[in-house]
């Protein structure tokens, strides 16, 4: 009977992990979704194998945000910057011997340390759980996903069943837009990518909080057009007196580790760190967008879980498009046995018969 209760309660607690992982979804579930793209899935590992992935990585993200709350908006840039140079793939966690990867590129500079430490963390932890069957790419959306919401913003559902790249490209962050940029240029960037002006204003919003550096903001401590405060303009030249500086700058100073709308707020106060965010309170096609989401939280969290899971889908590699893998280790990529890379050349030889 004792053994009969004790099986009784083991597939208790299995169930109940099932169900917290079932319920970890959003409150837009039944409402309209964007489109997935061919091999992802809203429930890629549930039933069978990882249904507890999402609670695992939302378990230990909350220790480890209440340790660092700037990890949060390390992680959601770490996301960004993986995802729109080359493609959600995890490119960017790789690390090459001789310290030239797609973390040395220029437009990396100020990639936290701890964000790419925490997405091995959280692999180590998962593989423990669910076996190796989880890609890097796959815990990187779906840690972006808790960076947003465990810091006061929407809760989404993200589709998962990506695949890692076998290697990284230094030329992908050529990709990202600069933060001095105006609408224009960014509309048409995003816009090749089929990106809309919304989806560019709300995306913007991930500047609501974390931290800018010196030398990519230093236009705007010279220049007065897209407009800034005064005030604001003479704290900026404050902080950083010269693009070398060491010094940082709070995205948002009212609330710099929330993510809420205050971002939008201050554009129309004139306060925006970056000329790429000033001028989307000026732009014809976005300045209603600014004035909707400061006014309406809202409205700014759909269109921003939206626009996310758009993002999360671009160039990714399934078992349906492209080469890809789980990594062992999300900064090497997997060493191929020789049966393995026999295999891969029959296969090209193949195709190129």
């Amino acid at each position: 009977m004792g053994r009969v209760c004790s099986l009784f309660h083991s597939l208790l607690f299995v169930s109940s992990l099932l169900f917290a992982s079932e319920t970890l979804v959003s409150s837009r579930t039944l409402e309209k979704r964007p489109p997935l793209v061919p091999g992802l899935s809203w429930n890629y590992y549930f039933p069978l194998e990882c249904p507890t992935l999402e609670w695992i990585i939302r378990n230990n993200l909350e220790k480890a945000f209440k340790k660092n709350s700037g990890l949060a908006p390390g992680i959601l840039r770490l996301f960004f910057h993986d995802c729109f140079a080359n493609g959600c793939d995890a490119s960017i966690l790789l690390d090459a011997p001789d310290g030239k990867d797609e973390k040395s590129h220029p437009a990396n500079v100020g990639i936290r340390q701890e964000a790419l430490l925490a997405i091995e963390e959280l692999r180590r932890v998962i593989y423990k759980r669910c076996l190796p069957v989880v890609s890097c790419s796959d815990i990187l959306v779906v840690a972006a996903r808790e960076a947003v919401r465990q810091m006061g913003g929407p809760d989404f559902d993200v589709p998962l069943g990506r695949k890692d790249s076998l290697t990284f490209d230094l030329d992908g962050p050529n990709n990202l837009p600069p933060p001095f940029f105006r609408t224009q240029q960014l509309l048409e960037v995003f816009g090749k990518r089929d990106f809309d002006a919304t989806d560019v204003v709300a995306l913007s919003g991930a500047h609501t909080y974390g931290r800018a550096h010196c030398s990519s903001l230093v236009n705007r401590t010279i220049e007065s057009d897209p407009p800034i405060d005064p005030d604001f303009k003479n704290k900026l030249v404050a902080t950083c007196p010269t693009p070398q500086s060491s010094n940082t700058v709070n995205l948002d100073a009212r609330t710099p580790t929330t993510f809420d709308n205050m971002y939008y707020i201050n554009l129309l106060n004139r306060q925006g760190v970056f000329t790429s965010d000033q001028d989307l309170a000026s732009h014809p096609q976005t300045k209603e967008i600014v004035n909707l989401f400061a006014s309406n939280r809202k409205e700014f969290f759909d269109s921003f879980a939206d626009a996310f899971v758009k993002v999360s889908q671009i160039d990714v590699i399934t078992s349906r498009q492209g080469k890809g893998e789980i990594r062992d280790r999300c900064f090497v990529a997997n060493k191929k046995s020789s049966v393995e890379a026999v295999a891969e050349e029959l296969v090209e030889l193949a195709e190129a018969i």
